[in-house]
């Protein structure tokens, strides 16, 4: 029991890294107005929100929001996100670089490790070169490939043997 006869229970790093792995996305986004945005985060039905604050809580970076509804009549959702370059760099990569994912995401976070190595701080694509800027494109695209994301096609094609 903690403050005022609540319980308090504080979320373990595995937990969060398998929560990540179900759960979350890490998106590099390659803007129009040439700034490069990280982001990471976490959706959630609402009816699981305080899993949400648990985790931001946890963190003690990001925000917890509210989505708008989705489409088709879909209840809303929230979403504890982190945008801020340095709370990327300082708090989530050096989490989930000692917390080890193991799943197909742990394929897109090492591609966001990576994508933030180069980026160094210069987070306009006018200051990379363009060795460096087409070494980001090449890591973005092969982000997020697992299955059920969008753009991921058929990701069973060809490589798993079913029988």
């Amino acid at each position: 029991m903690g403050v005022e006869g609540k319980n308090v229970i504080k979320l373990p790093a595995s937990y969060i890294v398998g929560f990540t792995e179900g759960e979350g996305c890490f998106l590099v986004v390659l803007r129009n107005d040439n700034r490069i945005d990280m982001r990471f985060f976490i959706s959630q039905a609402i009816g699981n929100l305080n899993l949400l604050l648990k985790v931001h809580e946890f963190f003690q970076v990001g925000s917890v929001y509210q989505k708008k509804s989705g489409k088709n009549g879909r209840l809303p959702a929230y979403v504890f996100e982190v945008t801020k370059r340095d709370e990327i760099l300082n708090v989530i990569i050096p989490f989930f670089s000692k917390h080890k994912l193991l799943g197909y995401k742990a394929k897109s976070f090492k591609a966001f490790k990576n994508i933030s190595e180069i980026l160094k701080g210069r987070f306009d694509i006018r200051k990379l070169s363009k060795k460096e800027f087409n070494k980001v494109k090449k890591l973005k695209t092969g982000m997020n490939k697992h299955y059920g994301s969008p753009g991921a096609g058929n990701p069973l094609a060809g490589g798993l043997d079913r029988n």
